[in-house]
């Protein structure tokens, strides 16, 4: 019979065999890096105790791993890659320590790896990487606090939600979630001092994100009850609109789990006793407690699929648990749909082979989800040329009606110049909070513009003298055209008319 060191040892081999192959795939696919992911660079170059949308954590680690390995692709894709790795890890000693078992923490954590949602969250450096892993750290201490009473798990597990709420403030739910399985199980301990102790220094991660605010009007609040539906526009109840709004969320959430799995997990579900079996309840309580809040969201607007994405980490422990004593044919459909569920992400990953026997008609460039990685790195090596070629004396600048565009250039033209981002009728976002182009008013300054649009707008136009010289650029992905840009180099700027939506 095999130990649970041997399984601790085979599953962080597996583990670092997918870091390591990952890595490959980043530095010869020829993608570049996730608008977000370049955003959040940026964000490390202006450190500061909280952003616009986020908190600073996001930042802090991209600090540090530029500070080692340069501001390098590899150094952003290594932080998703070791908090997705952490994290798995993480799944499998709590597995072992709930359950006992080597084997069942070794297929908790390969069930994790090859879940749509997590795959995606090791190969994106964004918010959720880290989420994941202290969302299952604050788990795995809590678990702990509860099994021993100790008081060091409950102070570690506060640790760890703060470092989680810093990273992204939907960690705070583990606080109600807590409260609600306490409630459940032994309300004697919701007056007892180990949870109000986690409670209290969980709650040290507010005082950054509190006073930033304070000194930024709210901007961050401003922005959270605007995707949440309590500030910003509101419209009539649409049933059927809220009917579409229901049916995506479900259908994402599931897809996200992998549609393979959900026959397991309602196996799942259906087998165990969550009343009479407090380990199981602990499991699925954080599932129901956020698939639940963003439900109700979904009523009435769109919920992006990872937001509640999290929320999954501990379903894959339950599942394993509930395979550990099934038959011999629930364990090979398990094996299967984890097999093709990994075969689809590759497929997903590596779709240009594929497209020599027509896989093209099935999944067209224009709608691949990593055409959104295509054309950065070429576009920006243009722009360089263009900078030269026109000899413009370092008396420039790079700007544009994207965040997402904005961030890419300042990650990938020569140098990473400070780029910005100009109001033409968006949201609020982090430029906003930076200085923009008008400090570059009547200077004799050159701007070199970007947008999608079909042609440069008259506000830009008319912020400057002149334009120079104006091309189009297009974004090749699979061989097909998938985006095109405007290059514009525009002489003197005096000032551009920028539009304020009053929208975060």
């Amino acid at each position: 019979m095999k130990t649970p060191e041997f399984y601790r040892k085979l599953t962080l081999g597996i583990l670092a065999l997918i870091a390591s192959l990952k890595l490959l795939y980043f530095h010869f696919s020829g993608h570049s890096l996730f608008t977000e992911e370049t955003q959040y660079w940026l964000w490390s170059k202006h450190l500061d105790w909280n952003y616009y949308s986020k908190p600073l954590m996001i930042a802090v680690y991209n600090f540090l791993s530029t500070s080692i390995f340069g501001d390098t692709e590899l150094a952003i894709k290594l932080n998703a890659i070791l908090f997705s790795s952490m994290t798995a890890w993480v799944v499998f000693e709590l597995t072992l320590e709930m359950y006992h078992k080597g084997k069942i923490a070794f297929w908790a954590s390969m069930i994790l790896v090859v879940m749509p949602f997590f795959h995606l969250g090791s190969i994106f450096h964004t918010t959720d990487s880290s989420l994941y892993f202290f969302w299952i750290l604050a788990f795995f201490f809590l678990w702990k606090a509860l099994a021993s009473n100790e008081m060091k798990w409950w102070v570690l597990a506060g640790f760890a939600t703060i470092l989680g709420i810093l990273s992204k403030n939907i960690m705070v739910l583990t606080l109600p979630t807590l409260g609600l399985y306490l409630l459940l199980t032994d309300k004697k301990r919701v007056l007892s001092k180990g949870p109000w102790v986690y409670v209290l220094v969980s709650c040290l991660s507010l005082i950054p994100i509190v006073v930033w605010n304070f000194q930024n009007d709210f901007v961050t609040f401003k922005h959270v009850g605007t995707l949440g539906g309590v500030e910003g526009e509101k419209s009539g109840f649409d049933l059927v609109q809220s009917l579409k709004y229901v049916g995506e969320y479900i259908g994402g959430q599931l897809g996200f789990l992998s549609p393979f799995f959900i026959p397991i997990l309602w196996l799942s579900i259906k087998k165990t006793k969550f009343s009479k079996d407090p380990r199981a309840l602990f499991l699925i309580l954080p599932t129901l407690v956020v698939w639940l809040l963003f439900l109700v969201m979904s009523i009435f607007k769109t919920v992006n699929v990872n937001w509640p994405a999290f929320a999954i980490l501990t379903l894959p422990i339950l599942m394993a648990y509930c395979l550990d004593s099934a038959s011999i044919q629930w364990r090979r459909f398990a094996l299967s749909g984890g097999i093709l569920t990994g075969v689809l992400l590759m497929l997903l990953l590596f779709p240009a082979p594929l497209d020599a026997i027509g896989f093209k008609k099935i999944l067209r460039p224009s709608k691949d989800p990593m055409m959104r990685l295509a054309g950065y790195k070429e576009l920006a090596t243009r722009i360089d040329h263009l900078k030269d070629s026109l000899e413009l004396r370092d008396k420039e600048f790079f700007f544009s009606d994207s965040y997402h565009v904005a961030s890419e250039m300042a990650f990938y033209l020569k140098g990473n110049p400070q780029t910005y981002a100009i109001n033409m009728g968006r949201r609020k976002n982090q430029f906003d909070l930076w200085p923009g182009i008008g400090q570059f008013e009547q200077k004799g300054y050159y701007g070199i513009y970007l947008t999608r649009e079909f042609e440069v707008q008259e506000a830009v136009k008319n912020g400057f003298s002149r334009i120079v010289m104006q091309e189009n650029f297009p974004t090749i992905h699979r061989g097909d055209t998938v985006k095109t840009y405007i290059i514009a180099v525009l002489e003197n700027l005096r000032h551009v008319e920028e539009v304020e939506t009053g929208e975060y």
